[in-house]
């Protein structure tokens, strides 16, 4: 198997400048969520196959988050739980999306040479297969990371900590954009009225407040639909702005809560609740 590049990514990696340890995880988790949206449009027939850049998004995922892991233990942290399980956790993630690398290249050397362009996945057979394993496996990846980056959040040197702060940014919004990060929130736009959406109730004012501050930001189509058949939605993501004012604010202890890291399948299409309006 060949080693793929750099050439064409699923996605930008634009990590700040300097980037803190938690920045560094906030904008890793942000990169495993497109990544896995665009597989998930792959197979609602929303975007094009083009082969080596799953392959290589993964590697470059991996990549991260081994330089992630690097910046985390350069720091003066406590060897205790749940710091030790929180760098077990991303090395895990970082062991997956090994795994998911490979995944994707054997499906790179399955997909059908006679007709690439017009080639679609199925997850039982063929690279379809291949490739919706490698999905399983970074599954939870953005929420897992989140998770970890909380505890170690929590135990960093003033030094090691960003100073961005923002005034009135309340328990309600710190929420929000924790679900952001975690690569829970979407948008759809129907009846020319916005409408939010996920597994959990999001409050829609007070994401649109964090709209308004450059916190977070909707990226177009980017999402998958919520049943096959529908229209792409637009993710919401966190700005780097907000990546790192959410890094000041992490270190809350009602925030914690670990899952579990495994090849899970992804969550499905339905299921999903509509926002407060």
């Amino acid at each position: 198997m060949t080693t793929p590049s750099d050439d064409a990514l699923l996605f930008d990696v634009h990590a700040p400048a300097p980037a803190t340890p938690v920045e560094r995880l906030l904008g890793l988790a942000d990169l495993y969520t497109q990544h896995n949206d665009r597989i998930d449009l792959l197979f609602g027939g929303r975007a094009d196959l083009v082969p080596n850049a799953y392959a290589a998004s993964s590697l470059r995922l991996e990549r991260e988050a081994l330089t992630s892991i690097k910046a985390v233990r350069q720091q003066p942290l406590p060897a205790i739980e749940p710091v030790s399980s929180a760098i077990v956790r991303l090395k895990q993630i970082a062991y997956l999306t090994g795994g998911a690398t490979r995944y994707l290249i054997a499906a790179r050397q399955a997909v059908p040479e006679d007709d690439v362009e017009h080639a679609r996945p199925d997850r039982r057979h063929g690279f379809g297969q291949y490739i919706w394993l490698a999905r399983e496996l970074t599954a939870l990846a953005p929420q897992a990371i989140v998770e970890s980056a909380t505890h170690i959040a929590a135990r960093l040197p003033d030094r090691a900590r960003s100073k961005t702060t923002l005034p009135g940014l309340d328990a309600s919004k710190r929420e929000v954009l924790l679900e952001v990060a975690r690569g829970h929130v979407i948008v759809s736009q129907q009846y020319s009225e916005r409408d939010y959406g996920r597994t959990v109730t999001v409050d829609v004012e007070v994401l649109r407040c964090l709209e308004d501050q450059g916190l977070v930001t909707r990226e177009p189509g980017s999402a998958p639909p919520f049943f096959p058949g529908g229209p792409s939605l637009d993710r919401v993501r966190l700005t780097a702005l907000g990546i790192s004012v959410l890094s000041t604010v992490l270190d809350s202890p009602r925030h914690v809560s670990m899952p579990a890291v495994g090849p899970v399948p992804a969550p499905a299409e339905a299921n999903t609740t509509h926002a407060r309006r």
